[in-house]
């Protein structure tokens, strides 16, 4: 089955800027050959030649579209990884800002504090006369007299000096706050111009995904188109490009959740879930009475990955279980597989069936081999009626032509 799946601090470090140098020359590389690849198809379609050859070609233009996209995607999720750092240091910063301006704002009231009554001290000493240590010592009386003012004067003397000393050294942390504040601040205006422009840039390749899926899509429908058209001539029925991303990863957790809950069984044992190497006692039979293959494992002819054998059959012929075992999984979807169910025949192996018109069983059932259990349509992506059959061991896809 084709599936086409879509994956949707300051500065660049030095490891981003070498993963933005690689993508950037991949998408070079890309585009040369999507470049190469509508030179063929322009060719082609100058010829009118609407072959199995220009679906190669369309096909394989597909191909490097998405290698494109996911590339972009790449750069796109680099870079809003970036974003979000940025965010993240801005926020930091800023925070770091509004701290350090309280920090600022309260040295400054104590600085205003201490620097006022340094002040009010000169002011009354001034009015006051300022009398000289001489005078003040001169007046006294007596010798005790003298030992205690000139202790006072000398405790006056070390106050005022310890009390500059602490203005000066208070002025010099503001001054050294202020100066990593206003660091920061640069720092901050850095960071948001760094933002506007990986925002710019972002915004720009993500335009440039949704113009290139949306020429991816055109893309896509002229070749299911093609594909149809050229089916309808040669009756080599193939599956049609399935490129919504969800949609294949529901398919593959439905097999994924079958498998596992086919593994351990339900608890009931109603369905004998099986792991194992995958060997068979017997060979297992055709699917349908029509034999001769369209597309056989593992790719079509143009390259494409089949990860099955088709039969291409009339609608509603029948379509055989190709050996006994239990459905462990049945579908009913307009996309990808369509109609399909899954038989788990012990040891590991199992056989799947797609594109039906109608399914005949359900999960649980026991089968045995060469049963009816489905009638045969091109139900999902699908360009003709065929019984689309995989064979799967431990739910990987293995060559069906080793099996019947």
């Amino acid at each position: 089955m084709l599936s086409i799946c879509f994956v949707f601090s300051l500065g660049f470090s030095t490891a981003y800027a070498e993963t933005t140098a690689q993508l950037k020359e991949k998408k070079e590389k890309i585009q040369q050959q999507i470049d190469s690849a509508e030179k063929k198809i322009e060719e082609l379609k100058s010829k009118k030649e609407e072959t199995q050859e220009y679906i190669t070609a369309l096909d394989k233009k597909i191909e490097l579209k998405q290698d494109k996209i996911n590339v972009l995607q790449s750069d796109a999720d680099a870079l809003q990884s970036e974003i979000n750092d940025i965010q993240a240091d801005i926020v930091k910063t800023e925070a770091q800002i509004e701290q350090t301006q309280k920090e600022i704002d309260q040295k400054q009231a104590d600085f205003d504090k201490t620097y006022e009554e340094y002040c009010q001290r000169l002011r009354a000493m001034y009015i006051s006369g300022s009398a000289s240590s001489i005078e003040v010592l001169l007046t006294c009386n007596d010798i005790s007299s003298i030992l205690t003012r000139s202790q006072m004067i000398k405790s006056v003397s070390e106050k005022d000096s310890a009390a500059l000393e602490s203005l000066m050294d208070q002025m010099a942390e503001i001054e050294k706050q202020k100066a990593e504040l206003e660091k920061n601040r640069l720092k901050l205006n850095e960071e948001k111009k760094k933002l506007k422009a990986d925002k710019a840039k972002l915004d720009s390749n993500i335009a440039q995904i949704k113009s290139e899926k949306a020429e991816l899509d055109s893309e896509v429908a002229e070749l299911n188109a093609t594909m149809k058209k050229l089916s309808s001539q040669t009756a080599e029925y193939q599956e049609s490009v399935e490129k919504n991303e969800e949609q294949l990863k529901e398919v593959q957790r439905d097999i994924d959740a079958a498998y596992a809950r086919a593994s351990r069984g339900n608890g009931t044992g109603s369905i004998g879930g099986s792991t194992g190497s995958g060997t068979h006692s017997g060979v297992l039979r055709y699917p349908t009475d029509y034999t001769r293959v369209s597309a056989g494992y593992p790719n079509y002819s143009s390259g494409r990955y089949h990860g099955g054998v088709d039969f291409p059959c009339p609608s509603g012929s029948a379509v055989y279980a190709a050996a006994s075992g239990t459905v462990i999984l049945a579908k009913n979807l307009n996309y990808s597989y369509g109609h399909y169910l899954i038989i788990d025949h012990g040891n590991g192996l199992s056989t799947l069936y797609a594109h039906n018109t109608t399914l005949l069983v359900g999960v649980g059932s026991k089968v045995s081999a060469g049963q009816v259990i489905a009638r045969s349509g091109s139900t999902g992506n699908s360009t003709g009626p065929h019984c689309h059959f995989e064979v799967r061991v431990n739910g990987t896809r293995v060559n069906p032509f080793n099996y019947i």
